[in-house]
């Protein structure tokens, strides 16, 4: 017995490492690099600038410079683990939330050649991909427990659609630009920017990742009516995310000094869109902000909805994907409650004995 106990004692030490993998046991800094599904307003304000403050894209009715109807995942994050905190905002605001809409996984952003941004509004855009927000990250030079912070890295769709419209690759986390490349190219280029994004920020200190992967682009409203262009992007969904999902679980294996883990955004979406009910929404295939004209979607049955416009969530769906988050993360105290429940099974068992 007083082998089993010993050995119990080590589980519950190995349970509870000391390490740098060991579980995020708060958040007290979130630090977040992506595009428009992690936008907390840094598209309204590159567009605030570049206007001497007359316009802000996207417009109303989007939310705050936001690509959604209100808070995107990442914020409704930070706010289950601070309730009422308002420090996680935009970097452009000082903050830590250096996503923007249209950035790539590399220098580009589609936002400088999007056909939806206005002409005069691209320019203010060039170049605002993610090594940009690395640069401003190393720039910013922010102090930080590693112990405490969390690094969300959550990028590709744009890399999709800039090379859709350019015929270019959008170039390297590192700040190289692009040239010409075809799908298999585009791939390998997006997985090899998220994994210099993780190792440069890994070297600055970072020991907890959250990536996600990328959801299904072919079963947004703005592709799901055209069953080939449908098919066509559900197909290099999953081989970006299978790509993506060796290379990181390779990557976590090296990386003794961090932590990383990967959320399956793909799999998430497709649960919520098999079983609407089950999380309040009853809209699956159309864009809310496409029917507010004739009142099919308004602002008393909006969150009913998944999706705002053809390829962004509502925040509805938004503060879906966060719970998802947050159940992601390893939780210490679950850990914990399973050693101590294996203690109290040798301790019943003990007393029968006796």
């Amino acid at each position: 017995m007083k082998k089993l106990l010993g050995a119990m004692a080590l589980l519950v030490s190995m349970a509870v490492p000391a390490s740098a993998n060991a579980a995020l046991q708060q958040l007290s800094n979130l630090f977040v690099f992506g595009d428009s599904l992690s936008d907390g307003g840094n598209s309204g304000l590159v567009s605030q600038a570049a206007t001497g403050g007359a316009l802000t894209f996207p417009p109303f009715p989007y939310y705050n410079g936001q690509y959604s109807n209100g808070p995107v995942a990442v914020e409704y994050l930070w706010q289950m683990y601070n309730p009422g905190n308002t420090t996680f905002t935009p970097s452009l605001a000082g903050g830590s939330n250096y996503a923007i809409g249209g950035a790539t996984s590399g220098l580009a952003s589609y936002s400088s050649v999007n056909p939806n941004v206005p002409a005069f509004l691209q320019p203010a855009y060039d170049n605002l991909g993610n090594a940009w927000q690395l640069n401003t990250f190393a720039a910013q030079s922010p102090v930080f427990n590693a112990a405490t912070s969390l690094f969300a890295i959550w990028l590709f769709p744009n890399d999709v659609f800039y090379q859709n419209a350019t015929g270019m690759l959008p170039g390297t986390a590192t700040g190289s630009p692009g040239g010409p490349g075809d799908v298999a190219a585009l791939i390998a280029n997006g997985v090899n920017n998220i994994v210099d994004t993780v190792l440069g920020l890994a070297g600055a200190g970072a020991q907890h990742f959250l990536i996600p992967n990328m959801p299904d682009l072919g079963k947004t409203p703005a592709f799901r009516g055209d069953p080939f262009q449908s098919a066509e992007l559900s197909f290099l969904t999953a081989a970006f995310n299978s790509a993506l999902g060796t290379t990181l679980t390779a990557l976590d294996a090296a990386l003794t000094s961090a932590e990383i883990v990967q959320f399956d955004t793909a799999a998430a979406f497709a649960r919520v869109l098999a079983n609407p009910a089950a999380y309040g929404m009853t809209v699956t295939d159309k864009a809310c902000i496409d029917n507010l004209a004739s009142g099919l979607c308004n602002a008393a049955n909006w969150d009913q909805w998944v999706f705002w416009d053809g390829v962004h969530p509502t925040t509805a769906m938004h503060r879906v994907i966060a719970g998802e988050f947050q159940k992601a993360v390893p939780e210490p105290a679950a850990i914990v409650l399973f050693a101590l429940g294996l203690f109290g099974l040798v301790a019943a068992r003990r007393r029968k004995l006796r």
